[in-house]
């Protein structure tokens, strides 16, 4: 009976190793991805720069954006074909679901800088590096964590729009989509709740919290609190908003320090 014991905690920890293994391959390699496409892009909105290069920088992006497109739609299309065929490796480190997700970031960061390299410097030096620490939050943290910090990252791009704009519109456009993803995220949250977790979207099932016991109280205090934040942020204006904004993301490191926590 002891043998047997042993040799079941012994699979157990194996297991784990293995799990940890594959959580550190894949958070490196999303990093290290990151890296590449902002050293790439930052040489290419560069060249947009300089009227010498303006030119080849202009079909060089063209050309990326195809091969991207391209990328993303095989890349999609492998991930499909192989859930169905039921030959999808969850725990691989480069499948069909991370070639998707680099494609899809790559992509709408090409037309960005198409569009507008200079707003493309501004805006891909915090999205990609957020995307990578989004990713180690969801490999790493409670699922729960990793919900709160998508809605939060959005929100605090939202206020940081509402710091920063002179323009009343859409000041209160930014504050509308804040208070509507305040709204939404709590619904979703106590759907969720009432299934386990998990959130049941026709045949799709988006798991939001692993904690099933997760009182709607704390998730209402969350997104109550940041929705106070926002209103005060625009009936005050500048230089509160900065102040507001700095609480909200006081809030996050908040957090994350109460999950790393529930982690040891």
């Amino acid at each position: 009976m002891k043998k047997e014991q042993i040799a079941k905690k012994n699979r157990e920890k194996e297991e784990l190793r293995k799990n940890e293994d594959h959580i550190a391959n894949r958070v490196m390699v999303v990093f290290a991805a990151a890296i590449l496409m902002l050293l790439g892009l930052s040489y290419l909105w560069r060249a947009y720069d300089v009227a010498a290069t303006l030119l080849a920088a202009i079909r060089i992006n063209r050309i990326l954006i195809g091969v991207s497109a391209l990328g993303l739609a095989a890349s999609l299309g492998w991930w499909i074909f192989s859930v169905r065929k039921g030959t999808y490796k969850k725990d691989s480190v480069c499948n069909g679901t991370m070639f998707s997700c680099f494609f899809a970031a790559l992509l709408p960061s090409l037309l960005l800088i198409q569009y507008s390299a200079s707003i493309a410097q501004r805006v891909l030096y915090v999205v990609i590096p957020g995307i990578a620490i989004l990713h180690l939050i969801y490999s790493s943290y409670q699922r729960e964590f990793f919900s709160f910090c998508v809605t939060h990252s959005l929100i605090g791009y939202l206020m940081w729009i509402m710091a920063r704009t002179y323009n009343p519109s859409l000041e209160l456009s930014a504050l509308a989509a804040i208070l509507a993803i305040c709204a939404a995220a709590f619904c979703l949250f106590l759907l969720a709740g009432r299934k386990g977790g998990v959130l049941s979207l026709g045949g799709l099932h988006i798991r939001l919290t692993d904690n099933r016991d997760l009182r709607t109280s704390c998730v209402g205090a969350v997104y109550g609190g940041t929705a106070l934040l926002a209103l005060a942020a625009y009936f005050l204006g500048v230089p509160y908003a900065y102040y507001c904004l700095y609480a909200l993301i006081g809030l996050v490191i908040g957090m994350a320090v109460y999950f790393t926590v529930k982690l040891i």
